[in-house]
């Protein structure tokens, strides 16, 4: 079990000051980034989910997820789901892209798995199973479906914030919700994973070695596994590799960033091995792939 932390990115936690209210009306706009401060300095009231990811079959259609309150704070948790599956950005970071109302071309499991419950409140220290059901429509075709679960957590009792002015008193009410997003995947019908590499991509700047590895998802499920990218020398040195956790749903390109420093002049090849080995991923639903590699030379001026 993970410890939450806070993102802006959507695919993982998110922090937001939800509500303000205010006795002098006036005095609002002049609070609110003295509201983020407080907001910030109380932290926020984060429930813990495992595991991390949920597959749901055709045969038993149910699955569950722990939830546990770490605080010293009752939490209100809502749960609900939505539509998404990593992405890069044009920069190489890996995001949860969200579609708001998946169509037919999506595998969207959003609009039939479905927890129980949907809203609860966790006494600090307390664990709660929540079911997670699926119903899917008549004639679903083989396949994969995708779903998130939304895990929204938020202090029982809005904080209060007291502040004295010349006007008056001013007591702020607000509430902080921090989002947990863990994958719910549907299948139904042999499935099928596995993934390609196009050539890495390289570009050498004064002080870095930068790759992009191109990954494509083959196969009727999505590849979960590890990359591992490390230089090697013309002598046969190595720079210390560096291993992303992966998910391909479909296309990927992550990012991994060398020091110069790390590596001398010379003719080098960045080495890339995907592998679906995965330990920390439920074993009983694990979809095993064929590792693969692939290489790019890079000149070391």
């Amino acid at each position: 079990m993970s410890r939450p932390t806070l993102r802006h990115a959507p695919s993982r936690r998110i922090l937001a000051a939800d509500r303000a209210r205010a006795s002098r009306p006036f005095l609002l706009a002049a609070l609110v980034a003295a509201l983020f401060l407080v907001a910030d300095a109380l932290g926020a009231q984060a429930i813990l989910v495992a595991p991390q990811g949920v597959v749901l079959d055709a045969r038993t259609r149910t699955g569950s997820v722990e939830l546990y309150n770490p605080g010293d704070r009752a939490s209100e948790v809502t749960l609900s789901t939505l539509f998404g599956h990593p992405v890069s950005t044009p920069d190489g970071e890996v995001t949860l892209h969200v579609v708001e109302q998946p169509d037919s071309t999506h595998n969207s499991a959003a609009a039939f798995v479905e927890p129980f419950p949907r809203r609860l409140v966790l006494q600090p220290g307390q664990r709660q199973t929540v079911r997670l059901l699926a119903r899917p429509p008549q004639g679903l075709a083989a396949g994969e479906y995708w779903a998130r679960l939304v895990v929204a957590a938020r202090d029982a009792r809005p904080r209060t914030s007291d502040d004295s002015t010349a006007a008056g008193d001013v007591r702020v009410g607000f509430s902080l919700e921090v989002r947990t997003i863990i994958a719910v995947n549907y299948r139904t019908g042999t499935l099928r994973t596995g993934v390609t590499i196009a050539t890495p991509q390289v570009q050498v700047t004064a002080d870095s070695v930068i790759v992009r590895v191109p990954m494509h998802r083959t196969g009727s499920a999505a590849w979960i596994g590890a990359t591992r990218v490390h230089l090697e020398g013309p002598d046969g040195s190595t720079v210390p590799a560096q291993t992303l956790q992966t998910a391909v749903y479909t296309t990927l390109a992550p990012r991994f960033a060398f020091a110069r420093t790390s590596a001398g002049r010379g003719t080098w090849k960045v080495v890339v091995h995907a592998s679906s080995d995965r330990p920390d991923v439920v074993q009983q639903t694990y979809l095993r792939a064929t590792a693969v590699t692939a290489e790019a030379p890079v000149l070391l001026p």
